[in-house]
């Protein structure tokens, strides 16, 4: 009994157990190999408790992937995992907390040359698997520098004791310098895009902010250091200030040149990183109260356009200012800049909807949602909280994104609304606030939500934008509705439904390399050639893409393998700054930069890029597009496309997302 109060001997003992439990695995043929990864589980979170556990489970990693211990398993395949799930399944425990420690195990082997890398050469490997735990450790700094909180000591327990000895175990071989240079990267990646929502972001420079002052001085510390002060002030009085009421407060002390030095630091600020403090809020409500206009265009650091807007439409911006721009909404103040900078207030219908919206009567159901899904704004009337959502929208038409749900339709319809068609967007917005219910129209009959059957989404995860809130379940079930209409004739549905779902200005001609009875792949590479006709700027001839298109791409993993169907809309194309011919796109889904396999990297920062958009080179985006549609009456001749790329994005999607899909076209020569 002794040798059960010896932390020592309890490791030494798990350890035993452990490498018997690894010969047993290793034993066993394929279809056993569930039956015994079990106790190397049980043996995982034992040893979690020990303070040698974490050194046994490294020592013992080189095993793991011979042995079969993912055998079957997400984790399968080690280039394959997503740094960003890493947290959920540690924080869900139990199993899925076991398999993430030993797979980080075996990903710190990797980096440090322990193991080989089962599929990728050993070097390429080896900064694979860092650059991974880099990701990793950036998302979950907390964990490696716990605070101390009553949060914190709530869910202190030996297993959570673990978890942190276990990043720190990390952190250690890694190196703290390699985590900033990761949650840096990481952050400065995610922002490139300008989402709506940033709250994940704020946290991770929270976090980034420990480790912060380990870091000495140079290039990462200055990028780190302007991203620590975007969210806690651009200025030292932002920052010497407790509370944005103590900034306000502040600021009446100043004279004009004092208060122009705030302004236009917090407007720089805002433009470089896009994200606002909420002593911005505080500011511009200080100067628009106290009729500081000119003193309003530095602080939202309006370019012409920006100030043509705003002395254009002065009264609603100081009313926009007043109802709908609040600390607890900081972001809102980024919304309403980028609103005036793309000039969307000479669109007529625009200013009378806005005005509308800002005391529109809102149903209680819509009312329950906003403050449910948005705490810290019950001081804020609902218009207020909808109309710095809109504004946000209008801004940021790219950074819509459908969250935890199965909706990339709708945020689709949301974002190509506020490109093209803002005064429908608001419009509809207001009939979905107003009465929960809108009415869209498809092939000429009406169809009311609240008459419609559930959608996609069924329970609506409610981290979303606040538009998106109030719209979305309205949208899914409308989108759900075309597509019961269209069952029964014989091809994709999108055929029919975009255009009525989106707009009149979605082209009509419509391109599906997928037999919509069977399944099968059919008249690719005649696809193809059409994709470059309507598209490539060497084979469209002199017609140009007018509006952003819907279209459908087929959704791969980090080893190609097909997950299923998504929206997107692309863009644009255009040769970026190297001269590669690539094609601009949105992906609603809320991380654009993403790996699909066989080289295939989408890109969204870097080669020319509009804040927003991924891009992928010409071929590759059509290595992965399923649907699309194009103007029949302006095209050029597809027999003109270059056969040599179109038979090789043929063996790309071959090999990739249609493996195990029936293809009619003959192979590739």
């Amino acid at each position: 009994m002794q040798s059960d109060r010896n932390p020592d001997d309890r490791a030494g003992r798990l350890e035993k157990q452990l490498t018997e439990a690894l010969d047993a695995l290793e034993r066993a043929r394929p279809l056993a190999k569930a039956l015994h990864q079990s106790p190397v589980h049980t043996l995982t979170l034992q040893l979690l408790k020990e303070p040698r556990g974490i050194d046994v489970l490294y020592r013992q990693a080189p095993r793991f992937d011979p042995a079969g211990l993912f055998h079957g398993s997400d984790w399968t395949y080690p280039i394959a995992l997503d740094p960003l799930l890493v947290r959920g399944a540690i924080r869900s425990g139990g199993n899925a907390l076991a398999v993430e420690c030993l797979s980080a195990m075996r990903m710190l082997a990797i980096a440090n040359g322990d193991t080989p890398h089962p599929h990728l050469p050993a070097e390429q490997g080896r900064q694979e698997a860092r650059r991974f735990l880099e990701r990793v450790l950036a998302m979950n700094l907390d964990l490696v520098f716990p605070e101390s909180s009553e949060a914190s000591r709530a869910e202190d327990s030996p297993q959570m004791q673990g978890v942190q000895r276990m990043f720190r175990f990390i952190a250690d071989h890694v190196g703290l310098q390699g985590v900033l240079v990761g949650i840096v990267d990481e952050i400065e990646r995610l922002l490139s895009q300008r989402p709506i929502l940033v709250h994940r972001i704020v946290a991770m420079i929270r976090t980034a902010a420990q480790a912060l002052s380990q870091q000495e001085a140079g290039e990462l510390h200055d990028r780190a250091l302007r991203l620590v002060r975007a969210v806690d002030g651009p200025t030292e009085l932002c920052r010497s200030c407790s509370s944005p009421d103590e900034y306000r407060q502040a600021l009446e002390g100043l004279d004009e040149n004092a208060l122009r030095d705030e302004a236009k630091a917090c407007g720089s600020s805002m433009w470089v990183t896009g994200l606002v403090c909420p002593q911005h809020a505080a500011l511009l409500q200080y100067l628009n109260h106290a009729g500081h206009a000119d003193l309003v265009i530095v602080a939202l650091g309006l370019g012409e356009v920006g100030r043509t807007s705003m002395n254009l439409r002065e009264d609603l911006v100081r009313r926009l200012i007043e109802m709908a721009i609040d600390p607890a909404l900081p972001q809102s103040v980024y919304g309403l800049a980028s609103t005036l900078e793309c000039g969307i207030l000479f669109f007529p219908p625009v200013v009378p909807e806005l005005l509308r919206l800002t005391h529109l009567p809102m149903h209680p159901a819509v009312v329950d949602t906003l403050r449910q899904a948005i705490p810290g704004t019950e001081h804020l009337t609902p218009q207020a909280v909808l109309v710095a959502g809109m504004l946000n929208v209008l801004g940021q038409p790219l950074g819509v994104g459908q969250g935890d749900n199965p909706t990339c339709q709708s945020a689709r319809a949301i974002s190509l609304w506020a490109q093209i068609d803002p005064g429908f967007l608001l419009e509809f917005t207001a009939q979905a606030a107003r009465d929960n219910e809108v009415v869209h129209h498809f092939e000429g009959q009406p169809l009311a939500t609240g008459a419609l059957q559930e959608g996609m989404a069924g329970t609506l995860h409610t981290e979303l934008d606040p538009v998106s809130l109030v719209l979305v379940p309205h949208l899914d079930r409308i989108y759900a509705e075309m597509s019961r209409r269209v069952v029964g004739r014989g091809e994709d549905g999108h055929k029919w439904i975009n255009p009525e779902l989106h707009g009149w200005w979605v082209d009509r001609g419509f391109a599906s390399t997928i037999q919509f009875a069977t399944g099968a792949v059919v008249g690719y590479t005649d696809f193809i050639r059409l994709f470059y006709a309507t598209y490539h700027p060497h084979y469209r001839g002199p017609a140009e893409l007018t509006y952003p298109q819907p279209a459908g791409i087929a959704a791969t993993s980090p080893v190609g393998d097909f997950l299923g169907w998504h929206a997107i809309t692309i863009q644009r194309i255009a040769p970026d700054p190297e001269g590669t011919m690539r094609v601009y796109f949105y992906n609603p889904n809320n991380d654009s930069g993403q790996n699909w396999g066989h080289g295939i990297v989408t890109s969204t920062a870097g080669h020319g890029e509009l804040f927003g958009e991924a891009s992928l080179p010409f071929e590759q985006f059509a290595a992965r597009l399923y649907v699309f549609h194009h103007n029949t009456r302006e095209h050029g001749d597809p027999q003109q496309a270059p056969e040599q790329q179109v038979q090789q994005i043929a063996e790309i999607a071959r090999s990739s997302w249609a493996r195990r899909m029936e293809w009619a076209d003959p192979p590739p020569a």
